[in-house]
């Protein structure tokens, strides 16, 4: 964009002089149809570079500058990114949000919050299951920080592979503060550096005589390890899930939300947002939560089941009392009303689509 930008200016600089020299015009003469259509041009793009510059980012779409690319399914492609948390009972929808970020990271306690608001609950009574997108050290940390059950795969550092020597074989004693590599010996440490802001403490190892040294590093200084703050909150998480119990609950993830995304998607046949901006993608998406939602409702008053179970003992037990169904129904319908109080642009088709 920026060579463009240079081209057109010189090219607006050439042409204008020419017109000129031929019409021996002063400045201020209407422009020819060509020169104002680059013109234009030019204003767009300075207006894409000035977004890049406040978004950090190295793309931009012209046409909606508010969405990010994203990996859909096989290709990457403008998009915004969808958020849900189903109950694991009923199957309905408990808490929605689309951002764009190209990631989930920094998601997930949020959307905990979200879900323990809706129900009236309280965080440490629920048990949450996520994918690895939202596995990132620093959001185990907040949630545990927070006293948010959760369960889902680290997403720190390289995969561990077939590779007994991966930095997650390395372990972490947070009360003495030392790392113990597989041999079972113990790293010295060697102080520490400030990455991302937030202080890490390195440790190496100096046994010179080690026999897996050669499979364990080839730094001539010998292998080095970084502790950072969610580091014990990692090597946790991953401890458990390797436990029979962590896997048995684990293996419900899929069988949750993955069923839900995949009815809207693929029966419903939705890929793609038909609205401009992130205020109304969010209105759109909380529509099609409702939309879901409202389904399991009728499917249940079909069936004859009593749409309100009985109310739970506790803090919850008074706001229980609107019914489990109809308390996501109400959080969405204000999420709707909400978002679409702050959307401003027209329905439209756009080419964004719902992240795989």
């Amino acid at each position: 964009m920026e060579k463009l930008l240079a081209a057109l200016d010189a090219a607006l600089d050439q042409t204008e002089s020419a017109l000129l020299q031929e019409n021996n015009q002063a400045p201020g003469y209407r422009l020819p149809t060509g020169l104002a259509e680059r013109q234009a041009l030019r204003q767009e793009v300075k207006t894409g570079l000035e977004q890049l510059a406040a978004d950090g980012r190295n793309h931009y779409h012209p046409v909606e500058p508010e969405a990010r690319r994203m990996k859909v399914g096989n290709v990457n492609g403008f998009a915004y990114n969808a958020q849900a948390v189903v109950d694991s009972k009923e199957g309905v929808i408990v808490a929605g949000e689309v951002s764009r970020q190209e990631t989930d990271t920094g998601q997930l306690a949020p959307m905990i919050e979200q879900a323990r608001d809706t129900l009236g609950v309280s965080g440490q009574d629920t048990l949450t299951l996520a994918d690895a997108g939202y596995g990132a050290g620093a959001d185990l940390q907040a949630a545990q920080d927070k006293g948010l059950p959760v369960l889902a795969p680290p997403a720190e550092g390289k995969p561990a592979g077939d590779n007994p020597y991966a930095s997650q074989h390395f372990s972490y004693d947070p009360n003495a503060r030392t790392v113990t590599c597989p041999q079972g010996r113990l790293l010295d440490h060697q102080g520490h550096t400030t990455k991302a802001g937030q202080r890490v403490e390195r440790h190496r190892c100096h046994c010179r005589e080690c026999p897996v040294r050669a499979q364990c590093t080839r730094d001539p200084k010998g292998r080095q390890v970084e502790v950072w703050p969610h580091t014990a909150a990692a090597q946790a998480m991953r401890t458990r899930l390797q436990t029979p119990g962590g896997q048995a609950q684990y293996q419900q993830r899929s069988q949750l939300i993955e069923r839900r995304f995949g009815q809207i998607k693929q029966h419903d046949g939705f890929r793609r947002w038909t609205v401009w901006g992130l205020e109304s993608v969010r209105t759109q998406w909380s529509l099609l939560c409702t939309t879901l939602n409202l389904r399991i409702l009728h499917r249940r008053w079909r069936q004859g089941a009593p749409a309100n179970p009985p109310a739970p003992a506790g803090a919850a037990a008074q706001r229980a009392k609107a019914g489990f169904f109809l308390e996501p129904l109400f959080h969405l319908v204000r999420q709707i009303r909400q978002h679409a109080g702050r959307a401003t642009q027209p329905c439209r088709h756009l080419a964004s689509w719902l992240p795989a």
